[in-house]
């Protein structure tokens, strides 16, 4: 058979010439014409002992090309090298850093999630976690079928900051996210990449669970500082078995971490270069004490140039991008005085003043980012209804839109015992102590190029809808009668009052109105006064309040008075814009055409109302509160954000109004059971475009289940932490508003909202139990700034109860001046905190500092 070997097949043919003739002498053909590709380098691994036969000068060849070209390779003298799994180890920057060309990151926890590199296997995977594999050209993130999302979502950070900075020479845009029980073709080359023997082979179940994982990788950690000296690493036991906070770094030292599968040789920025030279090969000796695969890491991290894979082995890691970056100052400046600032500028210059905990305050400009012109849409048996009414089509951006059609509608009203029919000609009549169920029947009907398509089948979806006046077991009680009404197994949507969706709304065409109270109280003959809502004219909805005062008129809306002498008044506040006015007009001739006399509308501007209007009020214009006078513009809906403490993180969660529409301003699209029903003390942040309040929340003495909430020390210390925060994500948020020389700073709390802050609301109920004779009244942000500025307090300030605002009650002792805490305790506080636990408690309670 012939050989495959192209040389041997060029040896045995014929046709080829093998020398030729210079004059007399026959030359080698193949010698010569290898000669001519061979250069000098090859002379180190090359037998150059002279041929037999000279080259004769008349070739033009140089003695060193001549030397080369006698060459000949000894190829048994040559070794390959040898990798882990046929993986190439680099050694680089001299032989002080080992890297992989492949790394697979583990992420894995439940308090503070730990991201570990593991051997980039298959047998590596687990189903309860994500994995990140690192390869040269592409950057994989595999989320375990069991994975929960805020692992998921660490792990995306961690990609997006090793694309972003292209971390481990890996020179991928982005990152292909892979979810385990979704296979296709990139999941296969990720297996692949991970020597998956048998496509048969399934991902193993981790049984060790997250806490015991996190507290077994925390208490392994090794760290060692640098003996300049002695030229080694010393082993520190108290930086060793733990989760270190960033703050631990001094930049005047170098320290060597040992993570199992990572070690770090982490150099200051003030470490002198035979320093560092001296440190790195001191740390390769704490690698090479123990015997390590060869995929383990082994990298020397500078000061600010640290990797996301270091930077997670640290509780709290400020983000790179957060509003507290540090900025040099121009010292030539001149310097204002404190009376000559503006608040903003006070704000910042107290906020440089005051010690902030190991968190980071929330960006101002990141909050400051604009939402979507709409709300995401209804999805319905993977479908989006949007408003109710379908989604346009956009060719632009390859939409092909569909029209929703409603095709019936049925209502049942929760009795005591069961559910009965609802009358068809009270469709649309909510009462605010009952619950209903809405059936909807809609069809789905093709749009843009698919126009001549059938329509399809009809639809349904069940709404339960419930009175903010329901109890608990009335709620209960009509999510399970819709589970019996649903024959069908359709969609089931639970709704609040005044939390509607738009797609329920339009069911009625902008005829809901929601009375007070249960049905059996309808008849009543009284004076009813309701407040419009609503940015679209089928989506509008009449709230009935429960008593008429002139503190429930807002500028901003229109309200229906509606008298048992058959007058009905349609009152437009003097800031209400066109769209609330024509639906405020609509919804009420719709109301009006349910009774038998349907009187006539009399609309009647803010400013000139008849006597007789007022006539109906409880006590007439007492605690009005109107914006005639005010000639600033509304032209953007308010913002609130909520600022809470989440894995060590601090963040933020802006609310959002399901039923904001492109182009309205929504005149009220919050409620005041979002701020007092939130988990207290609750803090946030409601940008009222004029003003900026930080509203503060209040200490309850029990939870919504009866049981009494203690108020521990140390509740109080990490909740004063949030709270300057806080204060200090607001001064950054309000430095991102270009409009800021006419907006203000306010903190307002719990119980003690002023009438400018509780009209930004449609409706606002005072709740008791929430103001103590010690809360404070509003203030300016700046002035609420100050209290933080004091360090020192004398003992009988600490022994008061509460103690001073800002002030650790675990560590009251540690505000006394040093002459006084000398009078006091009899020593100093370095000896006092040379004492034992138990003594300092003593001592402390001794004083009456506890």
């Amino acid at each position: 058979a012939p050989s495959r070997n192209p040389v041997k097949t060029l040896e045995e043919r014929s046709d080829v010439k093998k020398d030729y003739q210079v004059g007399n002498e026959i030359k080698d053909l193949t010698d010569d014409f290898i000669k001519d590709f061979l250069g000098p380098s090859m002379s180190k691994s090359v037998d150059l002992s002279p041929r037999s036969t000279p080259i004769p000068k008349s070739q033009g060849l140089t003695k060193e090309a001549q030397d080369a070209l006698k060459a000949k390779e000894d190829y048994t003298k040559i070794e390959l090298n040898k990798g882990h799994g046929q993986r190439a180890v680099r050694e680089v920057a001299g032989g002080n850093q080992q890297l992989q060309d492949i790394l697979l990151i583990k992420i894995k926890g439940k308090h503070s999630l730990q991201a570990r590199l593991v051997e980039p296997l298959f047998t590596s995977l687990t189903k309860q976690d994500v994995y990140i594999l690192v390869t040269a050209k592409a950057l994989y993130q595999f989320n375990g079928s069991n994975s929960n999302v805020i692992k998921r979502s660490k792990a995306a950070e961690i990609c997006k900051s090793i694309t972003l900075a292209k971390e481990f020479k890996c020179q991928a845009n982005d990152a292909l996210v892979l979810d385990e029980e979704r296979g296709s073709y990139v999941m296969k080359k990720f297996f692949a990449v991970l020597e998956r023997k048998n496509d048969s082979d399934d991902v193993k179940v981790d049984l060790t669970s997250d806490e015991t994982y996190e507290k077994e990788q925390n208490t392994a950690n090794l760290a060692y500082l640098y003996n300049v000296e002695e030229k080694k690493f010393e082993r520190s036991e108290e930086l060793s078995g733990k989760k270190l906070s960033y703050t631990k770094l001094d930049n005047f030292m170098v320290y060597c971490f040992d993570y199992g599968s990572e070690v770090y040789v982490w150099i200051g920025k003030s470490v002198g270069h035979d320093v560092r030279k001296h440190a790195m090969i001191a740390g390769r000796n704490v690698f090479d004490e123990v015997k390590r695969p060869p995929w383990n890491l082994y990298q020397r991290i500078a000061s600010g140039l640290e990797t996301s894979l270091f930077r997670e082995k640290f509780r709290d890691w400020p983000d790179l991008n957060a509003s507290n970056v540090l900025t040099v100052k121009n010292s030539c400046a001149p310097r204002k005085s404190e009376s000559e600032m503006s608040d903003l500028e006070r704000a910042v210059f107290y906020m440089d003043k005051i010690v902030f905990a190991d968190l980071c305050a929330c960006s101002g400009e990141e909050m400051r980012s604009p939402l979507p012109e709409e709300p995401p849409g209804l999805v319905l048996e993977m479908t989006d209804v949007g408003r109710g009414k379908g989604v346009p089509t956009d060719l632009s951006q390859d939409i092909f839109g569909h029209d929703v059609e409603t095709t019936d509608r049925e209502l049942w009203r929760i009795t005591d015992t069961s559910y009965e029919e609802y009358d068809p000609e009270k469709y649309g009549v909510f009462y605010s102590a009952e619950s209903f169920i809405v059936r909807w029947s809609y069809r789905v009907m093709q749009g843009g190029k698919k126009q001549d398509h059938e329509t399809g089948r009809d639809r349904l979806a069940y709404f339960f809808w419930q009175g903010s006046d329901c109890t608990i077991k009335e709620k209960g009680k009509s999510a399970f009668m819709t589970v019996k009404v649903d024959k069908e197994r359709a969609p089931q949507i639970p709704l609040s009052q005044s939390q509607e969706i738009p797609a329920f709304l339009q069911i009625f065409g902008g005829s809901m109105v929601i009375f007070h109270g249960k049905i059996s109280e309808k008849a009543e003959e009284r004076n009813r006064m309701f407040i419009y809502r609503g940015e679209m004219e089928d989506e509008g909805c009449l709230t009935e309040l429960p008593d008429i005062r002139a503190s429930h008129l807002r500028s901003r809306t229109s309200f229906l008075l509606q008298t048992t002498s058959d007058k009905c008044y349609l009152w437009h506040g003097c800031k209400s814009r066109a769209h609330t006015v024509k639906g405020a007009y609509s919804s009420c001739n719709k109301l009006l055409a349910r009774g038998d006399s349907k009187p006539a509308i009399i609309e009647v501007q803010e400013g000139a109302e008849p006597t007789e209007f007022w006539d109906s009020f409880e006590g007439g214009q007492q605690d009005y509160n109107s914006s005639l006078s005010d000639s600033r513009l509304y032209s953007k809906s308010i913002r609130i954000f909520r600022l809470y403490e989440e894995m060590k993180e601090f963040k933020y969660q802006e609310l959002g109004y399901k039923c904001r529409a492109p182009n309205c301003v929504s005149p009220f699209p919050f409620l005041q059971s979002e701020l007092y029903d939130s988990s207290q003390p609750a803090l946030f942040i409601v940008d009222a475009l004029h003003t900026v309040y930080v509203w503060v929340g209040w200490w309850p003495q029990q939870t919504p289940d009866g049981e009494h909430v203690t108020q521990t020390g140390s509740a109080k210390t990490d909740f004063t932490e949030r709270y300057k925060l806080t204060l200090k994500t607001a001064v950054s948020y309000f430095e991102q508003d270009s409009g800021k020389e006419n907006v203000s700073l306010t903190v307002v709390r719990a119980g003690m909202e002023p009438p400018q802050f509780k009209i930004l609301f449609p409706w606002w109920h005072e709740r008791e139990g929430v103001a103590t004779p010690d809360t404070p009244e509003p203030r300016p942000l700046v002035e609420e700034l100050k209290q933080f500025l004091q360090t020192e307090y004398t003992l009988k300030e600490l022994q008061q109860r509460p103690p001073p605002p800002g002030c650790d009650p675990l560590r009251l002792e540690q505000y006394l001046s040093p002459a006084e805490f000398q009078e006091v305790f009899d020593m100093t506080k370095k000896e006092f905190q040379s004492l034992q636990p138990w003594k300092q408690r003593k001592e402390r309670i001794r004083f009456g500092l506890f």
